[in-house]
């Protein structure tokens, strides 16, 4: 486990179906979050290439014997060969997203190649069996309702799910129709350039994927670009609004997937077994660098103390470890500033008057690793009740078992992304879930659904991704009106 299996010293761009020489020496380099060994340096996108990838991408959306010449059907096995390369190389990417953001092996490879190659299939099904035209009868004579793909796409991923994040927004773009320019995030840069190994295998056409990695100056030149049609963005919340406000002044569609602080809210019949049960995936996913984990628990007083205890018993009992390790249940953090950034949340909550349960401790070995943590007797105006720390720790907030009072402190909250209840009464969980003010809410169940709409409300971002409804977002509606029906319908 202490040595690197995977180190990249990569010089080039993938940009317009071939690698290219940056016009500029800027290179980054990333590092083991396990044991801070570097794991790898990559050239860096200047204006040039930026300028560069976006005419490729314009020029094979507009080329009918290009990416514009493709039917839905040939699109889709384009997609289907791609997702094919990129389970080929299932464990070297899960890999690398181990050791760039500390997941889990195992979990590393289901979130990210996994993830990826199944969208990438979900949306070749999806565009095959979706009808880009339809007639309508019109007051005076017909209209005839076409689905156009948007155009050229920036895509801006994250680094906690590298790639099943950024494969939210190319799987169902790709079957729409667009192109994209990718930004990777610069703290897990170097796994993009194995997906780009991928698209090459797949043949996928020249110029429809560009992947230019960027520091924030030059990643600003992609966003205000006249040449980008849409801007995918998934991040901070205040990242994302930069992002928004750039999108108002251009008139550009945007799809923001911004923070979550869920809460996962417990009746009083809640079953403790199975929260723990579901607690990990619940609340502490990819070492709780996700937006959507429930890290706050409101809890009633009639089984308050047994919640804390079995709580504590479990997260007690996680292995803490190397991320390659197949027996560590919670791997390091990103980097050394995303660990004090956890380390100094956690110190904050002792003083606001959280009860350390387990954790609250910094771990000073080599690595980038914080203890999980739980912090009882939370209350609303606390910080660790209102911000997203991204970190492996939970706050559990009592309240006197009133469904209404839980309901209201659920709530209490900036973000709307995720949530949870936990009853024996399917119906009380069912209408109490429709209640929660969230995009996304788990009843008696860790769970989460490509199949599905996934999107957030309030500081958590505007429009969705994944389900067949995701298709929307990269098409445009054009009525053509005729006064007769048209050969083929």
């Amino acid at each position: 486990m202490e040595t690197t299996s995977v180190y990249a010293d990569r010089k080039s761009l993938y940009i317009d179906g071939a690698w290219v020489e940056p016009a500029t020496d800027a290179r980054a380099e990333n590092f083991d979050s396990n044991d801070e060994q570097s794991i790898g340096s990559y050239s860096l996108a200047g204006r040039e290439e930026i300028d560069r990838a976006v005419a490729a991408a314009r020029a094979t959306l507009n080329d009918r014997d290009g990416w514009a010449g493709y039917s839905p059907f040939q699109r889709a096995a384009v997609m289907r060969r791609f997702a094919d390369a990129l389970e080929r190389r299932r464990d070297e990417l899960g890999e690398w997203v181990a050791r760039e953001v500390g997941t889990p092996i195992e979990r590393s490879k289901f979130s990210n190649a996994d993830t990826a190659s199944a969208l990438l299939r979900f949306y070749a099904d999806i565009i095959e069996h979706t009808d880009l035209e339809d007639l309508r009868p019109a007051g005076r004579g017909h209209s005839l309702v076409r689905r156009e793909a948007i155009g050229v796409v920036a895509m801006i991923a994250p680094w906690n799910f590298p790639m099943s994040t950024l494969f939210f927004k190319l799987a169902p773009a790709l079957a729409a129709g667009c192109t994209a320019v990718i930004k990777p995030a610069s703290l897990t840069a170097l796994n993009s350039f194995v997906i780009a190994e991928a698209a090459i295998e797949a043949e996928v056409p020249a110029g429809v994927i560009n992947i230019v990695p960027c520091d924030r100056t030059t990643g600003d030149h992609l966003l205000t670009h006249p040449g980008i049609d849409k801007i995918a963005f998934t991040g901070s919340t205040e990242v994302g609004r930069k992002v928004g406000r750039i999108c108002g002044e251009n008139l550009k569609p945007v799809t923001l997937e911004l923070g979550g602080k869920s809460a996962a809210l417990l009746l009083e019949d809640a079953n403790v077994d199975r929260l723990v049960t579901e607690l990990h995936d619940l609340s502490f996913s990819n070492n709780g660098q996700a937006c959507t984990n429930n890290s706050r628990l409101i809890v009633p007083d009639n089984i308050y103390d047994d919640v804390l205890a079995a709580v504590a018993e479990e997260v007690r009992g996680w292995r803490v470890g190397h991320s390659m390790d197949p027996e560590t249940v919670i791997g390091p953090v990103v980097s050394p500033g995303h660990r004090a950034s956890i380390e100094r949340y956690y110190e904050i909550a002792a003083a606001e008057g959280g009860r350390v349960l387990v954790g609250g401790e910094p771990i000073r070995d080599r690595g980038y690793f914080v203890q999980p943590s739980v912090f009882a007797d939370v209350t609303p105006e606390m910080t660790i009740f209102q911000e997203e720390l991204f970190g492996p720790a939970i706050s559990i907030t009592r309240y006197s078992g009133d469904v209404e009072e839980g309901i209201r402190i659920a709530n209490d909250s900036n973000y709307g992304l995720s949530g949870a209840v936990f009853t024996e009464d399917e119906t009380l969980g069912i209408e109490t879930s429709r209640r929660i003010e969230t995009g996304t809410v788990q009843f008696n169940l860790a769970n989460f659904d490509i199949g599905a709409p996934f999107g957030g409300r309030k500081d958590s971002g505007v429009g969705y991704e994944l389900g067949a409804e995701a298709l929307l977002a990269y098409l445009h509606f054009k009525t053509i009106f005729t006064p007769s029906v048209p050969a083929g319908f």
